[in-house]
């Protein structure tokens, strides 16, 4: 065994329950009830001091007085017991524990000290840990939890953070026809967390499609590396809570966890191919449609209704999500208006009518599919359909689903069918056929759009190249000298870099900035306004960021006596309006870009911040004084970034529109651009002390551009 395998939780050969109770409605009780009752094969150990026997079974005081060798050892002991029992575990070499027992890092102070004994008893021993604070483990071959009810066996494997959830989406699936490979409640994650499970999962031939409840990913970085090539395997839905900032406190007092920045969760979610789920609904909404359906080849749909409202509503939702309508050939066309009623619809979407039959349903299908022997129908566009059905008096609901299903399952295994039966007691029979034959069918059309998106993300996602496959820009840069630079502002007790620090530093990696140069007295100040030539001269201080609201920035400095009084008069101003105390390191002279002289200008801001979790993320937008009041930016990661995502960032942004040109403008230098955002990518990876990095503006010209002013924040 490896430190990496966690096959034993899914198939033990021996379990121990440490804390095993006679006692009905203890934990440890339902626990061993669970897995007796749950048809498990393999020996079972109950451990408590205090009986002799469990259930029936042999109890043992320790589990070292057992003489088997144990896989899993399932922990429902008073916390303050638990490392105790866990270093008898190690030497008795057991390969995993599950620890429900609670009053770890969830609770603070002594807790968390017990939950780092507890992972550092783990290493020693190399022992895989669940939890703690957990339901326990539910796999097809035993019932680990203490959970009401094992639930119904199938191709979902349900993994969550949060035992509460786990147990009322196990509720609620017995009343559905999916069922699970395995539910895992992870707890406060001390040792094993979603990644190292998802990533034995896509391995997994008994799980079809993999569900996930999180509250926050502990390692970013091992997300971003495994996720890619497990979702080309399986299809992976994450319902990531604590998206608010309510919702992050809550999340971090429920599990002691630290909640990242939401946008960040998305783009990682989106560049590993995680599809996301935002309500509860979703999450199963999305696992039974690909437990279920094919993934079509093309985004071409059609919808059938005997209703024109919902008709409506529904193209309403294709157009929200995107989906787009499949074109019907003339020779379908005319069948349809051939057979269909007058006033019915011929075109995407077909309505046929509110009389209409099962017989108008299966016809409709079956035209538009191209399944209808001796008609010559042309070209077959059609790759998926939304089937409608409200309850009139000749609608026959049940008559109508059956029709459906059996037109899917003989005809239509590459094509995926979703329905939406609106109404209550009139097509209960009929939904609940289709939903019991693995049809989805929901309560209204746009769940039903929703979940057909959720098809065509995947697609487009196994579709395109995989992220090891990615060419990933290198430039040639000059990363020692900028280490020295670091290494500077970290002795002079800062983690802010100046001015004239930042534009060596983007000098270094290749991205232009104007001249700068730091003078200290203001004689400097004449000799280096003399060699930049036109010049903007700037307080410099850590202390002093908006240096314009305190006089510490003058424009349009060209002669050298201009600089030697723009230098004193700056100085005396920070001395006089500026913070007091403010340690005050001179005047940057900085080289003035006349853009003025230039034909066209936009003003951008480009910015970096390290997620916790995820590391740099990019931002891109409209900058300059309007940069927080237009609020017109988009984000990145860092990770894996290409020229492509550099373009999506652009064009992203109101702003593109500008730089693409409009009502006959020339283009802005959108390449340069481009160049730009990928030199920052390779600073910000190379560096991770770089916390915080900000370009406003960059101003952007037909040819060429200029980073005016750029902010570096680096850790201690």
């Amino acid at each position: 065994m490896t430190t990496n395998d966690i096959s034993f939780f899914f198939n033990p050969k021996s379990i121990a329950v440490i804390g095993a109770s006679n006692t009905k409605g203890k934990v440890g009780n339902t626990v061993l009830n669970n897995i007796i009752n749950s048809g498990y094969k393999g020996k079972v150990f109950p451990i408590n001091p205090r009986a002799d026997k469990v259930c029936d079974i042999p109890c043992y005081n320790t589990i070292l007085d057992v003489k088997d060798e144990i896989d899993v050892a399932i922990f429902v002991i008073p916390s303050k017991f638990v490392n105790k029992a866990a270093e008898e575990c190690g030497k008795k070499k057991v390969k995993g524990l599950i620890v429900i027992s609670a009053g770890f890092k969830e609770i603070g102070g002594e807790g968390v000290e017990r939950e780092e004994e507890l992972i550092k008893i783990g290493k020693k021993y190399n022992m895989r840990i669940l939890g703690p604070n957990c339901l326990g483990f539910i796999g097809l071959n035993y019932n680990g939890s203490f959970a009401a009810e094992t639930p119904k066996k199938g191709g979902i494997a349900m993994i969550s953070q949060s035992g509460a959830m786990l147990t009322g989406m196990m509720d609620y699936s017995m009343t559905q026809a999916f069922g699970f490979s395995c539910n895992i409640s992870l707890g406060n994650k001390a040792d094993l967390g979603a990644v190292d499970f998802i990533k034995f999962l896509a391995e997994d031939d008994d799980t079809k499609v993999i569900l996930c409840y999180l509250e926050s990913i502990n390692d970013g970085q091992k997300f971003l590396e495994i996720l890619p090539n497990a979702t080309r395997k399986k299809p992976i839905v994450i319902l990531k809570s604590g998206i608010s900032e309510a919702g992050a406190r809550a999340a971090s007092s429920h599990t002691g966890a630290l909640a990242g920045a939401d946008i960040a969760y998305g783009l990682a979610f989106e560049k590993c191919g995680v599809i996301r789920a935002k309500t509860i609904g979703d999450l199963f909404d999305y696992g039974e449609v690909y437990l279920y359906q094919p993934i079509p080849k093309n985004n071409s749909f059609a919808i059938i209704t005997n209703a024109g409202g919902p008709g409506i509503v529904a193209t309403d939702a294709f157009e929200r999500e995107k989906l787009k309508f499949a074109s019907f050939s003339e020779p379908i066309l005319h069948a349809l208006r051939e057979k269909l009623p007058l006033e019915a619809s011929i075109f995407n979407p077909i309505d046929i009518v509110g009389d209409a039959t099962p017989e108008r349903y299966e016809f409709t299908i079956k035209t538009v599919f191209g399944l209808n022997s001796g008609q010559e129908l042309g070209d077959i566009t059609t790759e998926g359909a939304l089937i409608i059905l409200t309850p009139q008096a000749q609608t026959k609901p049940t008559d109508v689903a059956q029709i459906i299903y059996n037109i899917s399952i003989k005809h239509l295994e590459k094509k995926p069918i979703v329905c939406s039966f609106i109404g209550g007691k009139n097509i209960i029979e009929g939904k609940e056929f289709l939903k019991q034959n693995h049809i989805p069918c929901y309560d209204f059309p746009d769940q039903a759009a929703h979940s057909l998106k959720t098809l065509i993300k995947r697609r487009e996602y196994l579709i395109s190249t995989p992220l090891e496959e990615l060419e990933i820009l290198k430039f040639k840069v000059k990363k020692e000298r900028v280490k020295d630079i670091f290494a500077q502002v970290r002795e002079d007790g800062r983690t802010v870099l100046l001015s004239y620090e930042t534009s060596e530093v983007f000098d270094c990696y290749g991205i232009k900035s104007p001249k700068s140069r730091l003078a200290q007295t203001p004689r400097q100040a004449m000799d280096l306004q003399s060699e930049i030539g036109k010049s903007v001269m700037k307080i410099v201080s850590p202390h002093i960021i908006h240096k314009t609201d305190i006089g510490g920035l003058l424009l349009n400095i060209e002669t050298e006596q201009d600089a030697f009084e723009a230098y004193i008069q700056i100085v005396n101003n920070a001395k006089k309006f500026g913070p007091q105390n403010a340690k005050i390191y001179g005047v940057e002279v900085q080289e003035m870009i006349d853009f003025k002289a230039e034909p066209k200008v936009n003003e951008i801001i480009i910015g970096m911040s390290r997620d916790p979790q995820f590391g740099p993320l990019l931002m891109f937008g409209t900058g300059g004084i309007y940069a927080n009041f237009m609020q017109d930016v988009t984000f990145a990661l860092a990770y894996k970034f290409t020229k492509e995502d550099a373009k999506k960032l652009i064009e992203a942004t109101k702003i593109y529109n500008l730089l693409h040109g409009v009502r006959g403008e020339s283009q802005s230098d959108i390449e340069a651009i481009i160049n730009v955002l990928l030199r920052l990518s390779q600073l910000v990876n190379d560096f991770p002390e770089i916390v915080e990095l900000d370009i406003n503006p960059l101003l952007a010209f037909i040819k060429g551009y200029s980073a005016v002013d750029i902010k570096i924040t680096i850790k201690r």
